[in-house]
């Protein structure tokens, strides 16, 4: 297997968790905890968290960007790949820019989405379920047998069979 492609895949994981994981901490368990606050101390925390998280969330999205065109340049063969991988891996960049443009909103500054931190909650409904969508996304195309690049790099499906095959 390839370091680098290994490596990208660690990346896009891992990113792929926080991005993920952050609206469903926030959702389910933060916005309910300050719920019982008052409006300027909520705002005045919920800032606190937004400070450091917004340098933070815009480095893994931009990992999540080089990762997912490494995956799809280097390891996936797009033109021979079954019509639903294609319909399915659009429907996931789609999500994942939504999650993108929302969790930057969410945590951003920006007066003109000021409505959006309004109603903070629904937005990250939306968040989540955007996660939701990629996770399923990504779940279905990951079972999908995939063509041999002809470049002589690994597949996903060589990438998959290497994992599969233990140590």
């Amino acid at each position: 297997m390839d370091l680098i492609t290994l490596v990208m895949r660690w990346l896009h994981i891992g990113g792929a968790i926080i991005l993920i994981g952050s609206p469903f901490f926030i959702r389910l368990f933060l916005l309910p905890a300050l719920a019982g606050e008052d409006p300027e101390h909520r705002a005045a925390i919920i800032e606190r968290i937004n400070k450091p998280w917004r340098m933070i969330l815009g480095m893994v999205i931009l990992l999540q960007i080089i990762s997912g065109v490494y995956w799809l340049l280097v390891v996936v063969h797009m033109p021979a790949e079954p019509p639903l991988y294609q319909i399915l891996l659009t429907i996931k960049l789609l999500a994942a820019l939504g999650l993108f443009f929302l969790l930057s909103v969410l945590a951003g500054r920006a007066m003109m989405f000021a409505p959006f931190r309004a109603e903070a909650k629904k937005w990250y409904t939306a968040s989540l379920i955007c996660g939701a969508i990629i996770v399923m996304c990504a779940g279905a195309m990951r079972l999908m047998p995939l063509k041999q690049q002809s470049k002589g790099l690994p597949s996903v499906g060589a990438v998959r069979a290497a994992a599969t095959n233990g140590p």
